[in-house]
Order: C-alpha cells, then sequence, then structure tokens
C-alpha cells in the first residue's frame, strides 16, 4: 500500500476542511502547512495579496512529516490574488525535489482556481494526476462534501502505485 500525504496551508479555514475531507476519503495523513508571521488584520490581507501577487515565498515553521516518506503528496491552499498563498509556494520550493506524485486542490471566493493550479504545477515541475478548486460559496452551503470524496476517488483512480 502506499502513502499519501495531504499539506495544506489554510487562513480562514476553507481549505483545512477540504483537505481533512479528502485526507479521510483517502485514509491519509495530514501535514498543515504553518506561517511564521501572524495574519491577522487589514495589514496582513494587503501583505498575503502583494506576496501571492507578487509570487513571493512567506516564511513558514518547518514541516513535520517529510514528503520523501510519500508515494503521493496532495497540496491544498486558497487562491489569492489569482495565484497561491504565498505559504503554499514557500512548501512548494522546499520539498519539490522529494516529491514522487502530486495531486492540487485549492479553494478560492472569485476567479483564478485553474491558473492558481497551473501555477503550482509549474512550480512543483511536476504533472499532476488531478486537480480541483473548491468554491467558496460551495464550502459554505453547497456539496463540498461530496466533492471532496469525488476528487480522492479520482486521484486514486488516476495514481501509479
Amino acid at each position: 500500500m502506499s502513502k499519501v500525504l495531504v499539506a495544506y496551508y489554510s487562513w480562514s479555514g476553507n481549505t483545512e476542511r477540504a483537505a481533512k475531507a479528502i485526507a479521510e476519503a483517502l485514509g491519509a495523513d495530514l501535514e498543515a502547512i504553518k506561517d511564521r508571521k501572524p495574519r491577522r488584520g487589514l495589514f496582513a490581507y494587503v501583505r498575503s495579496g502583494m506576496e501571492a501577487a507578487g509570487e513571493r515565498a512567506a516564511p513558514i515553521a518547518p514541516a513535520i512529516k517529510s514528503a520523501a516518506n510519500y508515494d503521493l503528496v496532495l497540496l491544498g491552499f486558497p487562491v489569492w490574488a489569482g495565484k497561491m498563498a504565498s505559504p503554499m509556494r514557500s512548501y512548494i520550493l522546499r520539498e519539490r525535489a522529494i516529491f514522487k506524485q502530486i495531486a492540487l486542490f485549492c479553494t478560492l471566493g472569485g476567479a483564478g482556481g485553474e491558473a492558481a493550479l497551473a501555477g503550482a504545477a509549474a512550480l512543483c515541475q511536476r504533472t499532476p494526476v488531478a486537480t480541483f478548486a473548491f468554491d467558496e460559496r460551495t464550502l459554505r452551503a453547497g456539496p463540498w462534501r461530496e466533492q471532496a470524496a469525488a476528487f480522492a476517488r479520482s486521484v486514486s483512480a488516476r495514481r501509479t502505485r
């Protein structure tokens, strides 16, 4: 049996909820990516958007689990200013050399999900086995659990063993 890790960054909790549902469906381990600097208030909101738009990395805490120990790593992140969140950029830059296979998912309140997923794949230097964008409205009141389970099934069906 291959090992699967769901590594995610979540600011509002939306990405965390999706990550936990996907991990449960896959029987995967979880790795929460943590900021070194707090993101509270208006200044943090502006800083976050500027980091993402400028494709800058952000200081993050060391990972607890090594991606090298997993056959597949799912990366989950919110979309900020049409790009992946800067803490996920940091994680990918630090870990990408040891990724074997990846899958990607994002959460977003507006547009830009496909572009953010494509940017993450390019940064990983890997073709993802599957991608999915969770809309914030669906995460609040829609069938997001069913979408998470369907995404997990898609990942399972497409990955190599």
